[in-house]
């Protein structure tokens, strides 16, 4: 059978020779089998307890601000898909998102006139007036500089696991990275009741927080922030939903498109949603941060896997079953076909169709048609 809970792992006993092999194992067959596992104690490595109580108010205090002072920092006025969306105004898998949200990044200018399109998911963050919340730029700057110190270390962990270099994933690094993060809020059933969606015309009654998807990323972080439980969902590969839980002090981390890609679908970018609350629970707010790879990177670490690793990835294979959902386009790095940067274009063009009719009318109008045949 496919798995049917989310395994832990303890970052520390990948630093005591004793308990190092276990680790890798154990990192190895979450990235093959799974795509999702539970981390602790990171945080020597990364973001301590009070970095994550301080970005978790951060952002209560962001969601409470009037609607106009959100609005002005709003994704619709930015090109490269940086900055607040409101309330189910996002799409995924064909249904509203019935959540908020507030997309950040690394800080980094827009790309050079003549760069590829795709350049342009790149660029600088549009922010909350500082005049009203000011201590949210600086904790956001922080928590990215803390996740990225984490993510890298990470990262080379998860390659040595999968029995290539450790540090093999470097070359998809350019220098100064720009990696994703967001701060999102899924309102209840009780305080979605006669809400109306602004991307399509459904209801909350479709319960979809966010629905099924893979992320497009290389390895994603998510911190949840509150004490909710049932919400977030993995679905195995029999098409069982198994949820995760929500353990304090543990950062659920999972594979992305962009790691399934360059390792030839070893690392399986497994799908995954989020229910809305029950009714009663109030907001949940959910931190996820996403390593992200040099947009014009094209070519895969496949061919340096050793056969063991492979013969356990068509083992996986083998179980798939009754699974699988059509969530964007296909990640080919390939050096004969288009940079991995594309189709993480063209899925952020498909996911916020408001900013992509105001930016890119003409891409839009392509994606909804290769999308839709």
């Amino acid at each position: 059978m496919s798995f049917q809970e989310i395994p832990i792992i303890d970052l520390q006993e990948a630093f005591d020779p004793a308990t190092r092999s276990k680790f890798l194992e154990e990192v190895r067959d979450a990235i093959i089998n799974v795509g999702f596992l539970l981390l602790k104690n990171y945080e020597s490595l990364g973001p301590t307890e009070e970095d994550l109580q301080s970005i978790k108010q951060q952002a209560i205090e962001c969601f409470a601000l009037p609607a106009k002072e959100k609005l002005q920092c709003e994704m619709l006025n930015s090109p490269h898909f940086l900055g607040y969306t409101r309330l189910a105004n996002e799409i995924t898998a064909s249904h509203t998102d019935w959540r908020e949200q507030i997309d950040l990044a690394t800080e980094l200018p827009a790309p050079k006139e003549g760069e590829p399109l795709y350049k342009n998911i790149e660029g600088p963050n549009l922010w909350p007036n500082p005049e009203v919340i000011p201590k949210f730029r600086p904790t956001i700057e922080r928590f990215i500089e803390k996740m990225t110190a984490l993510s890298n270390v990470f990262k080379d962990l998860v390659a040595e696991s999968i029995g290539v270099d450790p540090k093999a994933l470097n070359r998809y690094f350019k220098e100064n990275q720009q990696c994703k993060m967001k701060l999102i809020a899924y309102p209840d059933v009780s305080e979605l009741d006669g809400t109306k969606s602004a991307a399509l015309d459904d209801t909350p009654e479709t319960n979809q927080g966010v629905g099924p998807h893979r992320d497009s990323d290389l390895i994603t972080y998510i911190y949840q922030a509150t004490e909710h439980q049932n919400s977030l969902q993995v679905q195995n590969f029999q098409g069982h939903w198994i949820t995760v839980p929500n353990i304090p002090g543990h950062l659920v981390v999972n594979n992305g498109q962009t790691f399934q890609a360059i390792t030839g679908g070893v690392a399986k970018a497994t799908i995954h949603r989020v229910l809305v609350p029950e009714k009663g629970t109030g907001t949940r707010i959910s931190i996820p941060f996403f390593q992200t790879i040099d947009l014009d990177s094209s070519k895969g670490v496949a061919d340096n896997l050793p056969q063991e690793v492979i013969d356990l990835k068509n083992e996986r294979d083998k179980k798939i079953k009754d699974w699988g959902v059509d969530t964007g386009f296909q990640f080919e790095p390939d050096v004969s076909k288009e940079p991995i940067g594309h189709a993480v274009f063209r899925t952020r063009i498909k996911s916020h169709q408001d900013v992509a009719k105001k930016w890119y009318p003409d891409v839009l109008k392509s994606v909804l048609q290769e999308y839709t045949h």
